[in-house]
């Protein structure tokens, strides 16, 4: 009879307080980086090794750390690099890895972004940058059918 693979822990909505709190220090660690165009911060914060991928909206996959961070430094050496502040930031995980969803919010509008984490000894580190454009928090609550004979969207497509 073969045998099944073993079952991984169920994913958990909230980890215990000190691991919720070093996995969130390290997402604000790396707006603080991206904020302060500071690029040893940035540098510090991605995993120095292993499997790697970072998308920047509207671009090529990254996958490597060589061409993320290459990537990281042109962002946050450009002088119209774009401010940008993290807010609603959610956290699910189980131990040693962890995704951080968040909103990015910037001048000219707002992205939603999933970073993921996985714990090295020296502490969480990024393995994973998504970031990809949404509706900012106004115009979303505001989209409502202006008729009530207006057909509501198809939710069956993805894209």
């Amino acid at each position: 009879m073969p045998r099944r693979p073993p079952r991984l822990p169920p994913l958990l909505a909230e980890f215990d307080d000190d691991e919720r709190d070093a996995v969130l220090a390290a997402n604000r660690a790396f707006y603080r980086a991206f904020a302060d165009r500071d690029l040893a911060a940035m540098d510090r914060l991605w995993a120095p090794s292993g499997a790697v991928i970072c998308l920047h909206p509207g671009q090529a996959p990254l996958l490597g750390r060589t061409d993320i961070m290459a990537s990281w430094r042109a962002i946050l050496g450009h002088p119209q690099s774009p401010n940008v502040r993290c807010s609603d930031e959610w956290v699910v995980g189980r131990p040693g890895l962890a995704i951080v969803v968040c909103r990015e919010i910037l001048p000219e509008g707002q992205l939603m972004a999933t970073n993921t984490f996985a714990r090295r000894s020296e502490g969480w580190r990024m393995i994973g940058h998504h970031a990809g454009p949404v509706p900012s928090v106004e115009t979303a609550t505001q989209q409502q059918p202006t008729t009530p004979t207006s057909t509501p969207p198809d939710r069956r497509k993805l894209h």
